[in-house]
């Protein structure tokens, strides 16, 4: 063989090298995501924490291996030594094929990668150790060398003469083919990850581009995939499902630079979107990341069609349960009246005690009714019904006097600042807003001590009302405070101060707020007291005339 084939050859093993590194490099950065196998090592090479899939291959539960040295998990101790020692001096990756022995004695062929991980002086930490199984690469490379080995064999059959340059091109040949058959597995291992995945997969590169999805996105699409690689979300075309995730997804600063991006968990987006009446599919959208640099996107598609279906026949089943409900309610609350204003004939003291209270245990049955009525028709979307212009001002102070007995009761002090010129108008329907404003007042009120403080606050800032309530009380634990806005939710805390309550009262308040295109929050600290705030757009009469055709 003359020497300009050997150059072409060797051109060709260097590309497929290249491919190969390329490869494993866009792999590592999927792991991030993928149910890799890996565990978190300190310094003195102590396990830490290990993920699900480490339990699965090792066999060992969590709590089995954490506080344990590696070497539990690998019989070979010089080969885990000289791991131990290159790991804590090289500042690249290292890797190695070594043997995993599980929990119940199977040696099992593995290779395991780690990267030191330093401070800014340069000590060493510890490390994140990945493992893979590679029974199956390990069986292909058996079954190859043995190929190998019958080629061989023919070839030393052949004339001495050619002998030299034939082994030679074996040898070249054998390391290309290697080669290939690694990147061909690592790829389909990948492929067929993704193709498993129970819910629909979209990927894309950093800048935007459409790489591939898997055949549960086409199907919940509706649409061939294969047709939008090499394209941006904006180049999309095809039918009404498609069109309502593009919709979806431009409105992400994660596809569109136009859209400031305002979310606290940046890096995670979730939305729901309706492409159909009968279908209803939630998308959630995640940066990938690696060594804080973003590597692309996954757009993921769950069918959520059937909770949406058993959510709306709860919400009817409550809505029917409350109606039915307040018809007794109110004729016992006619009769108790009759009975404690004596109509039916005098009561003894003992017997109007015993009168007064079942009407006052009526009436928190007829308060948590409301509360189930007012979130049914929250969940309806039919929840602001006499919309107009209003002052927040008025809004409150109509409120306040129905306070001053109780709040003079418990000796709470009660601030009020507000600008000394009236604020502008905010389109609402002031009944629900009341709602909100009394719910605020009344578990600051609640959850104070006698002779605490609270004060109310309103402030124009940047065309919007800002209304908050501050209090002394106990607060929120910071654990559960993530939960506040969920519906029939109270903290410990709180229970155990009062006992009374559906825990409706905050998410009803947050979907009032919503459904005005205002934001609700707060900040709270146990044991130090709670501020609630939320805000509403200023508006005029142009401005009303476009809300009320939103509603």
């Amino acid at each position: 063989m003359d020497q300009e084939n050997k150059q072409q050859i060797r051109v060709a093993l260097q590309r497929a090298e290249k491919d190969l590194s390329d490869l494993r490099g866009y792999i590592d950065d999927l792991s991030v995501f993928l149910p890799l196998a890996f565990c978190a090592v300190n310094s003195l090479h102590l396990i830490l924490d290990v993920n699900r899939a480490f339990q699965d291959i090792s066999k060992y539960a969590e709590m089995d291996v954490i506080g344990n040295e590696m070497d539990i998990l690998f019989p070979d101790k010089e080969v885990i030594k000289s791991f131990k020692e290159n790991i804590s001096k090289s500042k690249d990756r290292i890797r190695m094929e070594v043997i995993l022995l599980t929990k119940d004695k199977n040696k099992i062929p593995v290779s395991i990668s780690a990267m030191a991980r330093r401070d800014s002086r340069g000590n060493f930490l510890g490390y994140f150790l990945t493992i893979s199984d590679i029974s199956d690469v390990k069986e292909f490379q058996k079954k190859l060398e043995e190929k190998v080995q019958e080629k061989m064999e023919e070839v030393e059959e052949k004339t001495k003469e050619i002998a030299e340059s034939r082994l030679a091109l074996m040898n070249i040949l054998e390391e290309t083919e290697v080669a290939w058959k690694r990147a061909e597995h690592e790829q389909a291992k990948t492929l067929a990850v993704i193709n498993s995945f129970v819910d629909g997969l979209l990927i894309f590169d950093s800048n935007g581009i459409f790489l591939m999805g898997n055949p549960e996105a086409e199907k919940l699409l509706d649409t061939k995939l294969g047709k939008l690689e090499g394209k941006r979300v904006i180049d999309f075309k095809g039918n009404e499902y498609l069109l309502s995730l593009v919709d979806v997804l431009l409105k992400d600063s994660l596809f569109n630079k136009k859209v400031k991006n305002d979310d606290k968990k940046e890096g995670f987006k979730r939305e729901e979107i309706k492409v159909a009446k009968d279908q209803t599919i939630e998308i959630s959208i995640v940066q990938t990341m690696s060594k804080q640099k973003k590597i692309g996107m996954l757009v993921g598609l769950h069918n959520i069609t059937r909770e949406k279906m058993i959510e709306a026949m709860k919400s009817e089943f409550v809505s029917i349960a409350a109606h039915q409900l307040r018809t007794p309610l109110s004729a016992i609350k006619w009769t108790m009246t009759m009975l404690i204003d004596g109509d039916v004939g005098d009561l003894n003291k003992q017997q109007k005690e015993m009168v007064e209270k079942i009407y006052i245990s009526n009436e928190r049955m007829v308060r948590l009714i409301n509360d189930l009525l007012n979130v049914s028709r929250i969940e309806e979307g039919r929840y602001i019904y006499k919309p107009e212009l209003a002052h927040i001002e008025d809004i409150m102070e109509s409120l306040l006097d129905s306070y001053k007995q109780e709040i003079s009761k418990r000796k709470i002090s009660l601030k009020i600042q507000k600008p000394k010129k009236k604020t502008g108008t905010i389109a609402v329907d002031v009944e629900k807003i009341t709602l909100v404003i009394q719910n605020f007042i009344d578990n600051a009120m609640k959850y104070s001590k006698k002779g605490g403080g609270i004060v109310i606050s309103i402030k124009e800032i940047n065309k919007k009302i800002e209304f908050s309530v501050k209090d002394s009380g106990v607060g929120i634990p910071k654990k559960q405070q993530n939960r506040l806005f969920g519906k029939f939710f109270r903290a410990d805390n709180v229970i155990r101060m009062e006992t009374e309550g559906s825990g409706l009262g905050l998410f009803i308040c947050k979907n009032i707020i919503i459904a005005h295109g205002g934001d609700i929050w707060f900040e709270s600290e146990e044991n130090k007291g709670s501020t609630f705030y939320f805000n509403l757009p200023v508006t005029d009469k142009k401005g009303f005339e476009s809300f009320i055709k939103t509603l």
